[in-house]
């Protein structure tokens, strides 16, 4: 176990983590649990949970895995709770820029029906397939967060891709 850091470090390290971690953990638990208000509260938890978890922390991997870690599991505990509501993909922070407002709404139509198709996915595949290509983590670090072998990562990843080609009619 690790030192206990007084209260003042606690809070300014809880600060520090909030500022730099806080969207991503926001955008992870939105992927999982697909309901913005959920997913801010969802956000808010996590936080609590880091507080009270930092004089544990062994920094055996990153601040950022173990907090991502601890927001999917989070988010899946939700998901298995009876409090699950399902609601519409709503805006994913898309900004058009140099392109006319046909072509941006068209783009953003495009983009919010594919992230709708991964949301729609089972869960082993929509977590996986977020966290790679919305919060852009490798794949080693996506294994330590979902718990599960960079092996079935790599292959949960290629049954998803699978199943949106099939989803959008492109079996190529």
């Amino acid at each position: 176990m690790a030192v206990r850091p007084d209260d003042d470090a606690r809070q300014g390290l809880l600060r520090e983590l909030m500022d730099a971690y806080g969207h991503d953990v926001l955008r992870v638990v939105y992927g999982v649990v697909r309901d913005k208000h959920a997913a801010e509260d969802l956000s808010q938890e996590v936080f609590v949970k880091v507080y009270d978890h930092l004089p544990e922390f062994r920094q055996e991997s990153s601040y950022r895995t173990w907090i991502l870690k601890i927001a999917v599991n989070r988010a899946r505990d939700y998901l298995r709770s009876a409090a699950r509501r399902t609601v519409p993909v709503d805006d994913l922070s898309y900004v058009a820029d140099g392109v006319s407002a046909e072509q941006a709404a068209l783009k953003r139509f495009e983009r919010d029906h594919l992230w709708e198709s991964v949301l729609a996915l089972p869960d082993l595949y929509r977590e996986t397939m977020w966290l790679y290509y919305s919060q852009e983590l490798p794949v080693e670090e996506i294994a330590t967060i979902t718990g599960v072998s960079v092996a079935s990562v790599k292959t949960r990843l290629f049954r998803g891709r699978e199943l949106l080609r099939r989803a959008w009619g492109k079996d190529d």
